[in-house]
C-alpha cells in the first residue's frame, strides 16, 4: 500500500493552449512551482483538473506525465472517477500500473444511484487494483450522489485498499462520522477551503484544496500552524484561506485559478470548453484585489 498521506495535497490544474489541447509546457511550470513550494501530494484529472472533460487516454497521457515529472518528490493522486464503472476501472488499472501512489475515484454522477449501486461500483475498482490505495471521493453538491457513513463502513469491510476518503462537504459532522468510522489509520481528507480548520480539528489528515494551486502557502502554513499547537496563527490564516476563496469566486470556473498562476507570472494556459475564461472586468478585479492584498509577496 502506499506511503501516508497528510499535509497540503493540491488538485492540480489541466492547463490547455489555443487549440484546445493540453498544454504540457505550462503543466511543467505549474508542477515545479508547487513541488518547490512543498505540497505534500497532487492530485490528477480531479475537479479542479477538468478532468471529466478529458478523453480517457488524455487522462492516462497527464498522469504519466505527472508522474514522471515529479519523480517521488512529491505523492501523486491518480482521479480515475467517470459516470460509468467500465471506465473507471480502465483508469484505475492504468493508473496503479503507471505507479500512482493512490487512486481516487468520486462518485458517479448525474443518475440517481442507491447504496447498492454505489457499492457495487466502488467493489468493482478496488478489486481491479488491489494493491493500490484507494481514496473514496465525496462531492453531493456536483454528483447528487453521496458517501453515506453506512455505506462507507460497508465498503471498508469488503475492500481493505479503501485507505481515505475526500469530503468536498461542508456538513462537518458527516465528516466526523467519516474519521470514526475510518479509525486511526484511515486518511480522511478535507475538501473544503473554508472549514480547513475545522477539519483539522475534527481529524482531518489533509487539505485537498483547489485554490492551493495558485496560493500553496497559506495552506501549508495553516497546516504547520495546527500541528504545531499555534491555534491562533491558524485562525489568522483560516481568515487568509477564506480571503482566497472569495478572490476565486469559490472556484465558479478553474479559470480564476489559471488567472492567478499567471498573475504570478506562471503560465497555467486556458480552460476547456464549457468551461469559460474570465471576462476583461473580472481579471482586472482580480489583479487589483490581489495587489490590495499581501498574497503576492508570499
Amino acid at each position: 500500500m502506499s506511503a501516508n498521506l497528510t499535509g497540503v495535497v493540491v488538485p492540480l490544474i489541466t492547463p490547455f493552449n489555443n487549440e484546445n489541447q493540453i498544454d504540457y509546457s505550462s503543466l511543467s511550470r505549474v508542477i515545479e512551482f508547487l513541488v518547490t513550494k512543498g505540497v505534500n501530494a497532487l492530485m490528477v484529472g480531479g475537479t479542479t483538473g477538468e478532468g471529466m472533460l478529458l478523453r480517457l487516454e488524455e487522462r492516462k497521457q497527464l498522469l504519466d506525465t505527472v508522474i514522471r515529472q515529479v519523480a517521488g518528490k512529491a505523492l501523486v493522486i491518480a482521479h480515475t472517477g467517470c459516470i460509468d464503472t467500465e471506465s473507471t476501472v480502465d483508469l484505475s488499472k492504468h493508473a496503479q500500473k503507471a505507479g500512482a501512489d493512490y487512486i481516487s475515484v468520486i462518485v458517479p454522477y448525474f443518475f440517481t444511484l442507491n447504496d447498492d449501486q454505489l457499492y457495487g461500483h466502488f467493489l468493482a475498482v478496488c478489486k481491479a487494483v488491489q494493491e493500490t490505495s484507494v481514496l473514496l471521493y465525496a462531492f453531493p453538491g456536483n454528483t447528487k450522489n453521496d458517501i453515506s457513513p453506512v455505506l462507507l463502513q460497508r465498503l471498508m469491510h469488503a475492500a481493505p485498499n479503501i485507505t481515505g476518503i475526500k469530503s468536498s462537504n461542508d456538513d462537518l459532522v458527516k465528516f466526523q462520522e467519516y474519521v470514526k468510522i475510518g479509525g486511526p489509520k484511515f486518511t480522511s481528507c478535507m475538501g473544503v477551503d473554508e472549514l480547513m480548520l475545522g477539519g483539522l480539528v475534527f481529524g482531518s489528515h489533509a487539505q485537498i484544496s483547489g485554490n492551493a494551486n495558485a496560493f500553496p502557502e497559506p495552506f501549508i502554513n495553516l497546516f504547520h500552524a495546527f500541528k504545531d499547537g499555534n491555534l491562533k496563527r491558524a485562525q489568522d490564516l483560516q481568515l487568509v484561506v477564506n480571503s482566497i476563496v472569495q478572490l476565486h469566486h469559490g472556484g465558479s470556473t478553474t479559470a480564476f485559478y489559471k488567472a492567478s498562476l499567471q498573475i504570478r507570472g506562471i503560465s497555467a494556459g486556458r480552460v476547456r470548453s464549457p468551461m469559460r475564461e474570465l471576462t476583461k472586468q473580472e481579471l482586472t478585479q482580480l489583479e487589483a484585489q490581489l495587489l490590495k492584498s499581501n498574497l503576492l509577496e508570499s
